[in-house]
């Protein structure tokens, strides 16, 4: 059973240099853009976004192929087609460096500007297109795909859905109960058949070098500080589980009501 949380944190092995955290796989990236106001935006994604990493928030391409020079190498770079000088150029010299193993490439492209990129597909092949205006969540999702392949991206997707779901119940991120129902979740969605509540207990004990009576009350604790926030979400996952609105959530009707709702949206 233990093989099945691993296989649900261990990396693909698509690109030699992953990286890991506590929360899964990240992605190392570099951003390039002229824009002020876009390199804050993304400084602060960032901060509440684990999976991707920034290397560098950078101004101009002299400075990305300066820092390329000195070494820097991660696994995908971001370029906003509105930087000063010649874009072509720019990806041209970033191929000319060999870089190993070689970056994937993002261009940010205004609207207008779309049939120009296809220029950029044929001086680099490999090089992604995302149509500006964008959200931050629709950059960093094709940056963690991009980087981090298709098998973890699910993962990655499955993980956002249930960190929006805790959110819209108020729970606690600094409680332990938030990571220990986030794993179990993922645990559930990844098993090759359906798992008891007390094997996802076991499971995540072990991950965490913890007992499994201590998982088990420090999701109880997060559900009953869930119940006395008293969010209209909250009611609304009582009466899916034929409970009062103000009831406690039962652990095994809490962790199946929220595997229920991540299958459906994030379609696993």
């Amino acid at each position: 059973m233990l093989e099945t949380l691993e296989r649900c944190r261990r990396p693909g092995e698509e690109r030699a240099h992953k990286r890991h955290t506590d929360c899964g796989t990240y992605v190392v990236a570099v951003f390039v853009s002229g824009d002020s106001m876009e390199r804050e935006y993304i400084r602060l994604y960032l901060q509440t976004h684990r999976e991707v990493h920034a290397a560098a928030i950078l101004r101009s391409g002299r400075e990305l192929l300066e820092q390329l020079r000195q070494g820097l190498n991660p696994q995908v770079i971001v370029l906003d087609n509105l930087l000063a000088g010649s874009i072509l150029s720019l990806l041209q010299e970033i191929r000319s460096l060999h870089l190993e193993p070689q970056p994937a490439l993002l261009l940010m492209v205004p609207q207008p500007e779309r049939t120009y990129a296809h220029g950029a597909l044929q001086a680099l092949d490999g090089c992604q297109i995302l149509l500006k205006p964008c959200r931050m969540m629709d950059l960093f999702d094709q940056v963690y795909l991009m980087g981090a392949g298709p098998e973890q991206f699910r993962l990655y997707r499955a993980r956002n859905c249930c960190r929006r779901y805790l959110q819209r119940l108020r729970a606690d991120p600094a409680m332990s109960g938030c990571d220990y129902v986030e794993q179990m979740v993922l645990c559930a969605l990844t098993a090759e058949r359906p798992l008891p509540i007390s094997a996802l207990y076991q499971l995540v004990a072990q991950e965490n070098d913890t007992q499994e009576g201590s998982v088990a009350a420090a999701v109880t604790r997060l559900s009953r500080k869930m119940q006395q926030q008293g969010t209209p979400f909250y009611r609304e996952l009582c009466r899916r589980c034929g409970l009062q609105e103000d009831a406690l959530l039962p652990n095994g009707k809490l962790l199946k009501v929220l595997l229920e709702l991540v299958r459906q949206e994030a379609a696993w």
